[in-house]
């Protein structure tokens, strides 16, 4: 069993989340939060025959590619929200194209 112990100032628990979510399929996977640490306690499913060495270097990309997500994500939303508002606008203001 690997036990991994996650800095919550660094890590959201919308990031810690979607990493464990990606490993739920092999390991049962058991959380126990104690101030700004959360221990993340993964257990080997019977189908599993992973090395603990693969899934914490997997686990640990994983965790860093979803805080690089959420950090593009944040820094986006407002361009994004202005590119939906135009795609949808009803704006009579557009020349219809005939050919």
């Amino acid at each position: 069993m690997l036990t991994l112990t996650i800095d919550r100032t660094i890590f959201t628990d919308e990031v810690i989340s979607k990493a464990v979510y990606w490993e739920t399929n092999q390991y049962f996977v058991t959380h126990q939060l104690n101030g700004n640490a959360e221990t993340l306690c993964f257990e080997p499913k019977p189908q599993c025959n992973e090395d603990e060495r693969a899934l914490k270097e997997r686990f640990l990309t994983r965790l860093n590619d979803f805080k690089v997500q959420q950090i593009v994500d944040n820094e986006t939303k407002d361009l994004r929200t202005i590119l939906y508002i135009k795609a949808f606008a009803n704006n009579d203001n557009f020349e219809e194209i005939s050919e």
